[in-house]
């Protein structure tokens, strides 16, 4: 039988570093979006929302009447997530579903004017939020990275139904 050796032991940098990822704009975009993600989650908890509830709230805001279903394939989330969401704003007295005529399984969504008194709070909120956190560019750097996100979102997107199809 054969005693194990110790490991060799390693040096260890002074300071672990990720600057190998950083040449990847995914990994820049995740590392953006968890520090916005956290400070809006913290602008959103007074006014007793989440992101994916404000995310729906803003869409039913834009687009009344949708239905579960397109709101859904609008936020990319699972029929059965959106089905708890809308719960929740229901529950909040923000939504309304209403029933779609011709189809008795289909409900459309409808702000209520609680739920427009409380877009107007979260909407100027987020806005103050974002001016904050983006203060080190000008608005038309502002422009520019949306443009570049929207851009980057819809060319990753095409990209995945080619790879699927």
């Amino acid at each position: 039988m054969t005693a194990k050796s110790a490991p060799t032991p390693r040096n260890t940098p002074a300071e672990p570093t990720d600057k190998l990822l950083h040449q990847f704009v995914g990994y820049n975009m995740k590392r953006a979006y968890m520090q916005i993600q956290d400070d809006m989650s913290e602008t959103l908890a007074p006014l007793g929302l989440r992101i994916g509830t404000f995310s729906a709230l803003a869409v039913v805001m834009g687009s009344p009447g949708i239905s579960q279903t397109q709101l859904s394939q609008m936020l990319n989330i699972k029929r059965s997530g959106v089905v708890v969401v809308v719960d929740e704003l229901e529950r909040a007295s923000v939504l309304e579903r209403a029933p779609v005529e011709g189809d008795r399984r289909a409900y459309s969504l409808v702000v209520t004017p609680a739920g427009k008194r409380l877009w107007q709070k979260a909407e100027k909120a987020v806005q103050a939020h974002e001016a904050a956190l983006f203060s080190g560019l000008n608005a038309q750097e502002v422009l520019t990275l949306q443009d570049l996100l929207g851009r980057a979102a819809r060319s990753a997107g095409r990209q995945r139904r080619e790879n699927s199809s």
